[in-house]
């Protein structure tokens, strides 16, 4: 059989793949309902290769690491029977909930030029937390923009995913107004759309246009459950916008609300920047009162080992806050050994937490030494210019948040 797209699928009926196509939907576009899809497609089909292999992606994204290996092993076990864009997809998966970024990036450059039309697989590579954000590498917003692009000619020109990456792309590599355009129309296209309103929220960013993030925000987030994909998310750049207008009071009120509500309820990974960084930009501003603690716990619970190299600067923050010394060190020793293992984004990530070491000890003159190993690099590290700007905001202020205000 075949989807929408062209693209082979191996599968017992239609009824699974009319399923299984509901799943994706909502997963290439942050909408509800990929669990309940997939098990609609799964009780019509329990052999289901890419069922189970979208399942593994899921349950990775929700932190569930011995659920996603299951799952996993569930597809691997059946791709024998299905076809090469099957196998293929089966084998990137398989590299992503292990962990290997390196040779998933080399997989799905590879995969895409195979199969083209496979926006499922090409989506592994896109976005703040894609292969390529990740990958360490300096101009992976430009390397992003060209994988896009490369795409574009094989798919439909009003494809609402398209456009929201082509706009995507284009936000992160400097030409924000074009990309807020093609968001827009991606939105206009496709308006339940979580990814969507993201990219649109990034593209209001970049162009200073916080009022009109206000209300969107206010506008859209209602037609979205409150426990989906990027509800969270959303909430913490409508926290950004009330500080772009000066209102730190209302940032804070949306940071003790729906930011810190949502932790429970999203991907952990999710919970961990948005939190740290809203807490550290609210601390910058003065503001008292800030839950800290529940964010060290939220790390404590799903971080203890450690985490991703921006992970990293983000546990780094909360420990900066506490001015735990202790726990700085550990993180510092954790990126060194993934430098040694030959990320790009260590060092420069690594250069970060020495040089909140050296504000905790109010040595500026070693500060200043590590910031210049640290901002020429900042994009290796990953996520979006809008919360790597946390990183440049702390350099400007030669500060850390005021410890009495810590709670």
């Amino acid at each position: 059989m075949r989807d929408e797209l062209g693209n082979s699928v191996t599968a017992a009926s239609a009824q699974a793949l009319a399923a299984y196509e509901c799943a994706v939907d909502a997963h290439l576009h942050a909408w509800p309902g990929v669990a309940q899809a997939l098990d609609d497609a799964l009780s019509e089909d329990p052999d289901f290769v890419l069922a189970h292999a979208l399942r593994a992606l899921w349950l990775q994204m929700y932190g569930r690491a011995n659920e996603a290996r299951e799952a996993l092993g569930r597809a691997e076990a059946g791709v024998a029977g299905t076809s090469a864009r099957e196998q293929s997809h089966v084998a990137l998966v398989s590299a992503i909930v292990g962990g290997r970024t390196p040779a998933a990036l080399a997989w799905v450059q590879q995969h895409a030029q195979r199969f083209p039309t496979d926006v499922l697989s090409a989506s592994a590579a896109m976005g703040a937390y894609g292969l390529f954000a990740f990958s360490g590498r300096l101009d992976h917003d430009a390397a992003r923009r060209a994988f896009v692009e490369a795409l574009a000619p094989h798919l439909p020109a009003e494809l609402p995913w398209l456009l929201m990456h082509r706009g995507w792309v284009r936000i992160e590599s400097g030409d924000a107004d074009e990309g807020l355009d093609l968001a827009r129309r991606s939105m206009a296209s496709r308006p339940r759309n979580g990814h969507g309103a993201h990219v649109l929220l990034h593209g209001l960013y970049e162009t200073q246009r916080a009022q009109e993030a206000i209300a969107f925000l206010e506008t859209w987030l209602p037609t979205y459950a409150d426990d989906a994909l990027m509800w969270g998310h959303l909430q913490w750049h409508g926290a950004l916008a009330e500080l772009a207008l000066g209102d730190p009071a209302a940032a804070t009120r949306r940071l003790l609300g729906p930011v810190i509500g949502f932790l429970p309820k999203g991907p952990p990974f999710m919970g961990l920047p948005d939190t740290a960084s809203l807490l550290w930009r609210l601390g910058l501003h003065g503001m008292g009162a800030l839950p800290w603690q529940a964010a060290q716990r939220h790390a404590d619970r799903h971080f203890a080992k450690g985490s991703s190299v921006f992970g990293e600067v983000h546990l780094a923050l909360l420990a900066a806050a506490r001015r735990d010394l202790g726990a700085l060190s550990d993180a510092l020793a954790r990126l060194e050994a993934t430098a040694g293992r030959g990320h790009e984004g260590a060092p420069v990530a690594a250069a970060f937490v020495r040089a909140l070491q050296a504000l905790l000890r109010r040595d500026g003159a070693q500060a200043d030494r590590h910031w210049q190993q640290c901002l020429p690099g900042l994009p290796r590290i990953g996520g979006s210019h809008a919360q790597r700007a946390v990183v440049e905001m702390t350099h400007a202020a030669g500060h850390l948040p005021i410890a009495d205000h810590l709670s």
